[in-house]
């Protein structure tokens, strides 16, 4: 299947010659090349040992943890650019790695040039890449420079030309190494809005990122390594409150403490007398559950239940706010004209929207299931957070579908 990802018993060791020593004596000058060779002559760092990892189509992937932890090399064996030592990295489809960005590029010749180049390297015909070649331009947004030659360009527009390239290819997987935060805000957010786009055509991409907040917006599982070592993979949220555990020196919480509770992670706050439980909230689109969305996107809130007695007095809601504390908006279902029946064992419910109408940025949502007097069977605060993207910067919260009409030659 194009797109899926497996790692299997992987080892990398980088090696390395030794520091060498001043000759002590005329006996050591003689005789130091064959000293050299009976001593060690070289020095080895494990980079990764015992990566056992599969990743699905579709799926988005962050790699964690804290520097010299083997994100990086095992993103470059995704990528071919190195391979392991021992054990197997099987990758299916195209690949394009965001790793260094422009790094094929060649400073005497043009940007033109150059995009054709890479994009023949990257596994398109020439008549291909011309085909993409106006995307390309528009995204990159360089004028006329696209035809001097790349050494005259400032660093800004290196980045964003091999990222237009890079994108432009259609990749079954797509590897991202920091390279969100080499841009300003604008190539930051235009991004994110086209990785957004990518990730609802089945894009795989995998991520390595020591944004936090970025990583819990824009993976739907996480995978934390240390010392070259997989450390811990699973729920996002779960897998960044064992790394933030790790660097504040917290002992870890037994395993089936952690399975016990469906927490995003240990910044939210949930109350209730657990006559229902909610087990899972997502947000679903055509390409599955995710936190990266683009504005407008039709979609649904999930809510996974599981009632341990019938219920019959309830009330399910949602509330969207901005990190700030600002609300934007609540619904529930008794507002919404609807009476219970009886809530039993487990399953979901959705709440749907014909398109997410709001402004790009970063939103949290509440989810309870309540009694009609306001009894909490479970409340839980910042259950969800998810990221909203756009090429386009919107002021406030909302973004309505609008047109507009004018008389005579306001406008072109």
């Amino acid at each position: 299947m194009k797109g899926r990802l497996r790692f299997a018993g992987v080892r990398k060791v980088y090696r390395w010659r030794g520091t060498r020593v001043r000759n002590e004596s005329v006996k050591g000058a003689v005789l130091g090349s064959w000293w050299r060779r009976r001593r060690p002559t070289a020095e080895q760092h494990v980079a990764l040992d015992g990566i056992d990892l599969e990743i699905d189509r579709g799926e988005a992937v962050a790699l964690i943890g804290p520097n010299g932890s083997g994100k990086s090399t095992l993103l470059k064996l995704a990528g071919g650019i190195l391979q392991p030592t021992e054990g197997t990295v099987e990758v299916e489809g195209r690949v394009t790695a965001l790793i260094e960005l422009g790094a094929g590029f060649h400073p005497e010749i043009t940007g033109r040039e150059n995009v054709l180049f890479n994009g023949m390297l990257l596994g398109l015909d020439r008549r291909e890449i011309e085909a993409r070649l106006p995307e390309i331009l528009e995204f990159a947004e360089i004028g006329d420079f696209i035809d001097q030659p790349v050494k005259t360009y400032s660093s800004g527009m290196y980045v964003r030309l091999g990222f237009a390239v890079a994108v432009a290819v259609e990749p079954d997987v797509l590897l991202i190494d920091e390279v969100l935060s080499v841009g300003d805000e604008a190539f930051t957010r235009r991004c994110l809005a086209r990785l957004a786009r990518m990730r609802q055509a089945g894009v795989t991409m995998v991520l390595v990122s020591h944004d936090l907040d970025l990583v819990e917006t824009f993976a739907d599982r996480a995978v934390y390594l240390k010392a070259g070592r997989l450390r811990s993979q699973g729920p996002v949220g779960s897998v960044i409150a064992r790394y933030r555990g790790d660097v504040a020196g917290v002992p870890d919480q037994p395993v089936e403490d952690r399975e016990a509770s469906p927490r995003v992670d240990g910044r939210s706050r949930r109350w209730g007398s657990n006559e229902v439980e909610i087990v899972s909230l997502d947000l679903v689109t055509g390409a599955g559950a995710t936190r990266l969305v683009p504005t407008g996107t039709p979609c649904h809130l999930r809510i996974g239940y599981r009632a341990l007695r019938e219920v019959d007095d309830f009330v399910v809601g949602v509330a969207w706010h901005r990190p700030d504390g600002t609300l934007v908006t609540g619904h529930n279902t008794d507002l919404d004209g609807l009476r219970p029946n009886v809530l039993d064992g487990e399953g979901a419910l959705r709440c749907s929207y014909d398109a997410l109408d709001l402004a790009p940025g970063d939103y949290l949502v509440d989810v309870a299931v309540h009694a009609r007097d306001g009894k909490a069977y479970d409340y839980w605060c910042d259950a969800l957070r998810i990221r909203v993207t756009s090429e386009v910067e919107w002021p406030g919260v909302w973004t309505p579908s609008h047109h507009w009409e004018w008389d005579g030659e306001l406008f072109e």
